[in-house]
């Protein structure tokens, strides 16, 4: 005789011991809005915010869905209301709703409505968004976007917005953000939990979440199905009940200040105030407890025995042909893993999707000729090991997608993949998404923290950051006649991360010599005549642009005295740290070698007045240097200017003073050279 348990019909009655949540300042029901809402010229907790949340409450809980026979699902609402100062907040009208879909899970939204409020001569209108105006977007094979922009939006509007979510995807419950780019009056969310489900729970930012937990008893109705087998089968059903624990979380907080975005940081995400669920283990009642990301090796398992990774690399026969071609060249190896990494780059297009999955066989994205980030970089993983290469698929997660948390292990933050080679002692990464990238320099949305090796190595996790710097090296020979005229030459010497940044904007435009000529007056005090590009098809970043000059911006001629800045090209042309303090690290993609180099070549008639003095300043440990360095030969003035930034990340203890390193170089770079009229 067997016995199956189904996961049949689950009837919950409350017994006792309400939970009572401490949240004061709750919101009002959905449509009722209050005069004031649409009167206030001001954010109460911020005067110079542009819009507002005037609320916005979570809550998820889980429910069983017994007439399609899916099981338990978990039920999200959201209602929000955003009140709309001024035109520059706008944006705030536009709105995503990502929904997660795959062959056996999805996500839907059930229900949706939303109303902008305006005040017209003193009485409150409003206006629905119709069905009509809502957009789906098919952004990746796992994800779709309803997308809306709400109607009638001016200065004054209150926006409200309420929805549900229904999902199968029990793995990754719904997080929630306290935190946004605009103020929150108040923000709540509570997550009820039946006790068959254990998730990991993180929190990261830097605002205060208040939380409190609680339970409800619950009972539930389960259905057996009993077969016996024999020369007929026979079914037969009963029930019973359970009792169970219902586990409630409940977070809130008040009056949260706007994100202080600030140059120099990869993501806010990272930083944000907020609170994450992932599913860690299940057991219901009669079954074993079952594991889903217990650590990172079973991650590595799973990813090893995935037919869309693992499995896919022990498939490399469409290769065959190019691996022999590549060996007949008989080149070194560095330029040999850039060549295969050019071959594939050549052979399949990139589609702009990020992934750690492939779309479909490996064979058949290079047969088409076409595929997303992990069909791709897996293809040049195959090719460095048929060309007799230690390599791996390195997993990451790209900037945008927030950081790493090797602590909490889980596969969902991961989402997207390169290739790593292990040889000779060194570490090489390497993706072929991108044409402008070479080994060890990879697209910038990899540059992020840390990444995870599925292969066998004794070091799984591998450091990103700081295998290229930003190098640029500029020549300038400026010569002024007794007119105060202007003729001068300028080079510059572009190497890694900086021609990897010009080569980049090369490829964007239609117009590539008019794209450099406008980069480079944006950021200069000239204006560029006879701009001239070297550069190659190599997969090695260099890069030269020379260019004449014939007028120098700010150059006054008062009386019978000139004055006028010789960082004629400065790096820093502001002080890109404003924040007083800074509650987050800053996050440079890169070290910086920058090294300006000027030669003024002076007229007869005028003498040398005043020069800027020469300045040596270090950051400690090694982290910086600015070197300001001044000469006169002759009727020559020579300048140069060195800065080197060592590492790429400073913690926020360390913020006042790079923000001081930094102000000290705009304000030597803005010094004057004087001259005198001889006459």
């Amino acid at each position: 005789m067997k016995t199956t348990l189904l996961p049949l019909i689950f009837a919950f009655l409350l017994l006792g011991l309400q939970f009572h949540s401490m949240s004061q300042n709750q919101p009002s029901k959905f449509g009722k809005i209050d005069l004031t809402e649409l009167e206030s010229k001001l954010c109460p907790i911020d005067s110079n915010a542009h819009a507002y949340y005037i609320f916005d409450v979570g809550n998820t809980s889980f429910e069983y869905d017994q007439t399609m026979d899916k099981g338990f699902q978990l039920v999200f609402n959201r209602h929000l209301r955003i009140k709309i100062l001024d035109k520059q907040a706008f944006d705030w009208g536009n709105f995503s709703i990502p929904i997660y879909q795959s062959n056996f899970d999805k996500e839907e939204v059930t229900s949706l409505k939303a109303f902008t409020y305006n005040l017209e001569e003193g009485k409150i209108t409003k206006i629905k968004l119709e069905k009509s105006d809502i957009l789906t977007e098919e952004t990746s094979d796992n994800w779709r976007t309803l997308k809306f922009a709400m109607p009638g939006l001016k200065e004054g509007s209150v926006l409200e917005i309420e929805y549900d979510i229904r999902s199968d995807y029990l793995f990754n419950l719904q997080e929630w953000y306290f935190q946004r780019k605009i103020p929150i009056l108040y923000s709540d969310y509570t997550v009820k939990i039946p006790e068959y489900f254990n998730y990991n729970r993180s929190s990261t930012g830097y605002y205060p979440i208040q939380s409190e937990t609680g339970c409800n008893f619950r009972k539930l109705t389960l259905t057996h199905r009993q077969q016996a087998e024999g020369l007929t089968v026979k079914e037969e059903k009963y029930t019973y009940d359970v009792d169970f624990t219902e586990n409630i979380f409940h977070y809130s907080a008040s009056n949260i200040p706007a994100f202080p975005e600030e140059k120099f940081m990869k993501t806010a995400e990272n930083y944000l105030s907020k609170i994450e669920f992932e599913l860690q283990s299940t057991q219901f009642p009669n079954q074993i407890q079952k594991y889903y990301t217990a650590s990172w090796e079973e991650i590595d398992n799973k990813l090893n025995e995935s037919a869309n990774f693992g499995l896919e690399l022990k498939r490399a026969n469409h290769l065959d042909d190019d691996t022999k071609l590549l060996k007949d060249r008989n080149l070194g190896d560095e330029p040999l893993m850039n060549a295969a990494l050019r071959l594939i780059h050549k052979k399949i297009s990139w589609n702009g999707q990020y992934n750690k999955y492939t779309s479909a066989t490996l064979g058949r994205a290079y047969k088409t000729g076409e595929g997303n980030s992990a069909d791709v970089n897996l293809n040049l993983v195959m090719l460095l090991r048929s060309l007799g290469f230690t390599s791996h698929p390195l997993i990451l997660s790209t900037q945008a997608h927030g950081i790493i948390h090797p602590a909490h292990p889980s596969i969902t933050r991961f989402n997207y993949v390169i290739a790593m080679v292990a040889h000779n002692g060194k570490t090489y990464l390497l993706d072929a998404t991108d044409p402008n990238s070479s080994a060890n320099l990879v697209p910038i949305r990899c540059l992020n923290d840390k990444g995870r090796v599925i292969g066998d190595l004794p070091d799984k996790w591998i450091n990103l950051m700081d295998y290229k710097s930003y190098v640029s090296k500029s020549q300038c020979m400026i010569t002024l006649d007794s007119t105060l005229s202007v003729n001068g030459k300028i080079r510059k010497y572009l190497s890694d991360y900086s021609a990897y940044f010009y080569k980049s904007k090369l490829k964007e435009s239609a117009e590539p010599e008019e794209s450099i000529k406008e980069l480079e007056e944006e950021s200069t005090s000239y204006t560029i005549n006879n701009l001239q590009i070297s550069t190659s098809d190599s997969i090695v970043n260099q890069m030269e642009l020379s260019y004449d000059i014939s007028s120098i911006d700010g150059l006054n001629n008062a009386a019978d005295m000139v004055y006028f800045s010789p960082a004629l090209d400065p790096f820093f042309n502001e002080n890109p740290f404003k924040l007083e303090k800074r509650e987050f690290p800053v996050e440079f993609n890169y070290p910086y070698q920058v090294q300006r180099m000027y030669a003024f070549v002076l007229p007869e008639n005028y003498e040398i007045s005043e020069l800027p003095q020469p300045l040596m300043i270090k950051l400690p440990e090694g982290a910086g240097s600015f070197r300001y360095d001044t000469k006169k030969i002759g009727n020559m003035i020579s300048i140069s200017s060195m800065i080197d930034i060592n590492k790429s990340l400073f913690l926020p203890d360390e913020y006042e003073l790079l923000k001081t390193f930094v102000q000290i170089i705009v304000d030597k770079e803005k010094e004057m050279i004087v001259l005198k009229s001889r006459n």
